[in-house]
């Protein structure tokens, strides 16, 4: 009789992160601004939530030119604002417009993480790492400002403006990869945007878990669904075990 040992290969979970409605929500300085900006006669009738998602989508639309460094971040807000307003019939000028993009850049300022994730991430022993959207220096910023740093090294952390490649497109997710010298198929793309994180990060080989806070699209691209970040800690916890 001969006993043959076996060794266990315990894999650790490995997790990269988007930033903007993901690490916190991005729907906050918005709404904190809407609040101040307008009357309450004129958001009476006007779904909050749907103000918001098609203000995000107005970003979308101008994103290349930002990433290309055609319009400034700050020119893209003003637009955003613009654009929705126009949308929804709601009056507002030029002033108004920068005062809003100004006010909205200082929230910015003071967005924070949750307890609940901060103390996932402080206990984790998962492997982390970030991909987001966005010139370099603004989105370091917004980081720095919710101490992903405590948590996540900085040559885990990466911006589209200093990759060259933005999400949905797969170079981005790949340049991650091929930076941590790992193999996509370890790793979980957690992020809010079906299209640009959950196909994005498919096609270039990684598992997904969309945190799907405002209850936009979805699809088959996404190994996972969450709606809330108790549900998002909960499924890490789960796949952490």
């Amino acid at each position: 009789f001969s006993e043959k040992k076996c060794k266990i290969i315990v894999m650790r979970l490995k997790l990269c992160f988007d930033c903007d409605d993901t690490l916190y929500d991005l729907s906050w300085p918005f709404r904190m601004c809407a609040d101040h900006m307008f009357e309450k006669e004129v958001l009476d009738p006007v779904d909050l939530t749907a103000f918001y998602k098609d203000y995000r989508k107005a970003g979308d639309e101008i994103f290349d030119r930002l990433q290309k460094g055609e319009i400034s971040i700050d020119e893209s807000g003003e637009y955003r604002i613009r654009k929705v307003c126009a949308q929804y019939g709601i009056a507002i000028d030029e002033r108004s417009v920068k005062e809003f993009q100004q006010m909205y850049r200082g929230y910015q300022r003071n967005i924070s993480m949750s307890e609940e994730l901060r103390e996932f991430l402080e206990n984790t022993d998962a492997e982390l790492a970030v991909l987001t959207n966005g010139e370099h220096a603004h989105q370091y910023a917004k980081l720095s400002t919710l101490n992903v740093f405590d948590y996540i090294p900085a040559a885990h952390v990466f911006t589209s403006g200093k990759l060259g490649y933005a999400k949905p497109d797969p170079r981005a997710f790949d340049a991650v990869m091929k930076a941590l010298n790992e193999n996509p198929m370890d790793w979980y793309y957690v992020g809010d945007s079906y299209v640009n994180d959950m196909e994005g990060a498919k096609k270039a080989g990684m598992k997904t878990i969309h945190f799907n806070r405002h209850h936009g699209p979805e699809g088959e691209a996404a190994d996972h669904v969450v709606y809330t970040e108790k549900q998002l800690i909960d499924l890490l916890n789960e796949l952490s075990s």
